[in-house]
């Protein structure tokens, strides 16, 4: 469980420094709760893992998903589509880990 947590933790940095880097003040309600979602992530580090954590952290992260703009409208633009598809890959593959370590 520890590791599912590490690894998660890995791909919300990743997330974060894409956004912070790329993102627009429309982003700033993500941006803030891929923070929190850090800071809880550290939080129950030091405490048991569970279910219901596991369950919190899947609360938070659907929250990134709303059904206007939001993580999963959020996507890095370059002219050159090579460039483009680059410079996405690492979100995306982040974002899919997230997604489907939480919701599987």
């Amino acid at each position: 469980m520890m590791d599912k947590l590490d690894l998660l933790k890995e791909q919300y940095l990743v997330i974060l420094k894409e956004m912070t880097r790329y993102g627009s003040s429309s982003n700033r309600p993500q941006i803030r709760q891929i923070k929190n979602i850090l800071e809880f992530i550290d939080d129950v580090k030091n405490g048991e893992i569970t279910d219901e954590v596991f369950e919190e952290l899947r609360r938070m992260n659907d929250s990134l998903y709303p059904p206007h703009g939001g993580l999963g409208e959020f996507y890095i633009w370059a002219d050159d589509f090579d460039e483009r598809m680059k410079l996405n890959e690492p979100l995306d593959k982040a974002r899919d880990f997230t997604w489907n370590t939480l919701n599987a």
